[in-house]
């Protein structure tokens, strides 16, 4: 058994690599014909997209030259102003094909933040909008309940009134109790001092 093979593990065989299906290149050195087909697909699509890019230059000559026969040829800057135009467009158009509801991404910015739309109003996400909503409803009810207008506001009002009501019978009935007492002691002087 061999101790610390390392990471990787290898397989039957030792890692070698066999000499099957040898071509010779132009250099006269030994390749796998693997290899070559895929350096030779790598060429041609090079190849097919160098075509294609002098196709589309070709093309934006042609266009320049058809359209622009009064015109001076268009500077450095004014080519990428219209390289600019022309991707927005693109982009546009774009966007208003792939406007599905059901797989816009809520969370992906639409639009990137400028300074100058810091101070400008946001549109408030769901949870601060409901908060605010929760609020806004919680101070409608206390000015109504302050001004007695809800049943809870009503049953407090009614509860509060028997309380006075049971005080001040509960008052004018001791005041009576005193005077009714304040009577008794000052008939019994009366009488006490008749005796003498």
């Amino acid at each position: 058994m061999v101790r610390g093979t390392g990471k990787y593990k290898q397989k039957r065989g030792g890692g070698r690599n066999f000499s099957k299906d040898m071509v010779l290149d132009e250099n006269g050195t030994a390749v796998s014909a693997a290899r070559r087909r895929a350096e030779n697909e790598e060429n041609s699509d090079d190849d097919d997209e160098e075509e294609e890019e002098e196709e589309e230059e070709e093309s934006e000559e042609e266009e320049g030259d058809g359209k622009d026969g009064d015109k001076p040829e268009l500077t450095r800057v004014e080519r990428r102003e219209l390289k600019k135009k022309q991707a927005a467009e693109k982009a546009k158009a774009l966007d208003e094909e792939e406007e599905d509801e059901d797989l816009i991404n809520p969370n992906h910015v639409q639009k990137k933040l400028n300074i100058s739309d810091l101070g400008a109003p946001r549109e408030l996400s769901r949870r601060e909008r409901e908060a605010k909503e929760k609020k806004e409803a919680q101070d409608r009810y206390w000015k109504m309940h302050v001004a007695g207008k809800t049943d809870q506001a009503k049953a407090d009002l009614g509860r509060l009134a028997k309380i006075k009501a049971e005080r001040e019978a509960a008052q004018a009935k001791r005041k009576a109790e005193a005077e009714a007492k304040a009577a008794d002691l000052a008939a019994k002087q009366k009488a006490a001092a008749g005796r003498r």
